[in-house]
């Protein structure tokens, strides 16, 4: 694939494709937070229409429960008393005209309660008000009491109005109220129907009232509507199925409240057979309907306290307005995506002229390099950013397979220390071995002589001590020889390290004294140490005594201890002494090399020591410290590996 393709490519897809599908994916979540904003939002708007409708019902519910309790109802209860026995009360007449009066001017006050009727106990009207005009009592009953309209002839509703609770209102659907409009349509709303008692809370009539829902109507054209929702108030009755579905509102039919219906205006007839089942069983929701891109929004409102009947308040959403915003902007991206790759092409095709030629350049500098000419690294190429850090790179391989080549002499260096190291060991041991005895044997003949030659001469009695004296000081030599020949495994044990550490200090504290050099310790943690108490306490006795030997009169050795991390204890021994040559440094672990005079020591302390701390598979490493002394660092870990 030639470079120039490759850029675009490379551009497109790490640029472009990624860049467009991010910002489709925010804005398809940002149009799905939209679409949860305008869920809520909805919600309050159906919350609110709900809130205004019941208050008002209620309201309506408030003004006809104080109609029936008024003066005027009161006044014309003995009216009702007398019908309910038969009997034409002797100022029916002007009882009645002064409670058509009241009535009358109570609904220029109330306009949206068209028609209020007064009943007897038998249900039938003998004061009817409708639009603020009473009606005359033009027709005759079967008792003497003339009536507003005719005889109520339905005796199964009389007989459920008569089990009514008195003084509260229930709703209904009043058969003489149907005679008022035309014959097969249907009313709205149902009728509000209050009994009336006497004194003895006995039944003695019935008061019905019929709101128009003009109220409802200017609610529900009034109250604020978000995103051009459109309104659809459906009646849920199906114990009637010529009402069940009916549409009560509805802004798409263009019907109101205060119209008659037709009882095939339903909602089915509107909607798909799916929604009309989901609303039915399910009365708090939403649905997409996706064949006309609409969205439904519903919720259950029950406006009759003692009926089961219900209306749906349904909200109907045009989806395609939701979306429009978020689809322009979809089809801006979609453009500038192609932009950017005509654009990318034209980059890439220019970009690839620039960089190929340095890059060429380089390759054959990189297979000169290869072929030996090490002096190619001083060479430094200017361009691209990419050409300057492959140009680093390439300084860097220089360096680390520099590097690798002198860990490597490094490595053969420590091999073949460690084989003379190991070659000294066989030896140390055999020669120890052959020596101990002869040692032993000077060792008892001094105290034979002693014994033996009891008048010693204080010149007799010397050499012998210092005969004594130097067998004591080979044996020494002779036990730390075995011992480094040995390397005996560390016996393991859990111990607290600061009472470790005090106790090494006492150990030491002759020798401190001896060279007037103080101590001091620092440790301040509670720390658990699993290993070879003695052996461990070998390896500090021998780097306190080697700091304490280097230290000048009155300096102080430091000593401390504190955890580090993968759980590992570093325990450091500080001095201020001259510290340690250069050319030394290398040699501080071979066995019996040493710094000091004659006679102090075997030059074997360090690499026993190095060799405990190495079982114990932990570090320990001289570095010269800000004070010119020598730090002693040793690195163990807290738990047995």
């Amino acid at each position: 694939m030639r470079l120039k393709s490759s850029i675009f490519l490379w551009v497109s897809l790490a640029t472009i494709l990624p860049l467009t599908a991010l910002v489709l994916g925010i804005t398809a979540y940002s149009e799905y937070l939209h679409r949860q904003n305008v869920d809520q939002d909805i919600r309050s708007n159906m919350k609110n229409i709900i809130s205004e409708m019941n208050f008002r019902l209620s309201y309506e519910r408030e003004v006809i429960m104080s109609l029936a309790s008024s003066p005027a109802m009161q006044q014309f209860s003995p009216v009702l008393i007398q019908a309910a026995e038969g009997d034409l009360h002797p100022e029916y007449f002007d009882e009645t005209k002064k409670l058509n009066d009241f009535l009358a001017g109570f609904q220029h006050s109330v306009p949206d309660l068209d028609t209020v009727r007064v009943l007897d106990i038998d249900g039938n009207t003998l004061v009817k008000v409708r639009f603020g005009k009473h009606l005359p009592a033009l027709f005759e009953g079967m008792q003497d009491v003339p009536l507003a309209e005719e005889e109520l002839i339905d005796a199964e509703f009389l007989q459920w109005m008569l089990q009514l609770e008195a003084n509260k209102l229930v709703y209904g659907q009043l058969p003489l109220s149907q005679r008022d409009y035309i014959s097969g349509r249907e009313l709205s709303l149902f009728n509000s129907i209050v009994p009336l008692t006497d004194t003895n809370n006995e039944t003695i009539g019935f008061l019905t009232a019929r709101a128009q829902g003009d109220q409802l109507d200017r609610i529900l054209k009034t109250l604020p509507r978000s995103h051009q929702l459109k309104i659809n108030i459906v009646e849920l009755n199906p114990d009637n199925p010529l009402r069940h579905g009916m549409l009560l509102f509805s802004d798409d039919k263009y019907i109101n409240f205060n119209e008659l219906h037709e009882p095939d205006s339903k909602i089915n007839y509107i909607i798909e057979d799916k929604l009309w089942t989901q609303l039915q069983s399910n009365r708090y929701g939403s649905y997409f309907h996706s064949k006309d891109s609409q969205r439904y929004y519903y919720q259950e409102f029950y406006p009759y306290a003692n009926q089961l009947v219900s209306w749906a308040i349904i909200l109907k959403l045009d989806n395609d307005l939701l979306a429009a915003p978020f689809q322009r902007i979809r089809s801006g991206l979609l453009a500038f995506a192609l932009v950017a790759l005509i654009i990318s092409l034209i980059l890439a095709n220019m970009g690839a002229r620039h960089i190929a030629e340095p890059i060429i350049k380089f390759s054959r500098t990189l297979k000169n390099y290869a072929d030996g000419d090490t002096k190619l690294k001083e060479l430094t190429y200017e361009g691209a950013d990419e050409l300057q850090e492959l140009d680093v790179s390439f300084h860097y391989l220089a360096e680390t397979l520099e590097t690798a080549k002198d860990e490597r002499d490094r490595a053969q260096k420590m091999m073949l220390q460690k084989a003379k190291l190991a070659s000294i060991g066989e030896m140390a041991a055999g020669i120890g071995h052959e020596i101990n005895n002869p040692l032993n044997n000077i060792l008892s003949y001094t105290k034979l002589i002693k014994r033996d030659t009891p008048d010693l001469t204080n010149e007799l009695e010397e050499d012998i001590s210092g005969l004594k004296s130097e067998a004591l000081r080979a044996s020494r030599i002779v036990k730390g020889i075995l011992n480094f020949a040995r390397q005996v495994p560390p016996e393991y044990t859990q111990f607290d390290v600061t009472e470790w550490l005090n106790e090494t200090l006492v150990l030491v504290k002759s020798d401190s004294n001896k060279h007037h050099v103080e101590m001091s310790l620092a440790c301040n943690e509670d720390i658990l140490l699993e290993g070879d108490r003695q052996q461990l306490q070998q390896v500090l006795l021998n780097l306190l005594i080697n700091a304490i030997q280097a230290s000048e009169k009155n300096q102080v050795v430091k000593l401390s201890a504190q955890k580090i991390e993968m759980e590992q204890i570093k325990i450091i021994v500080s001095d201020s002494g001259k510290g340690i040559n250069k050319e030394d440094h290398d040699k501080i672990f071979d066995p019996f090399f040493t710094t000091k005079t004659v006679g102090e020591g075997s030059g074997l302390g360090l690499s026993i020591s190095l060799g405990i701390v190495e079982y114990h598979h932990g570090v320990l490493k001289l570095e010269s410290n800000k004070h010119g002394g020598t730090d002693a660092i040793m690195i163990l870990p807290l738990h047995e590996a």
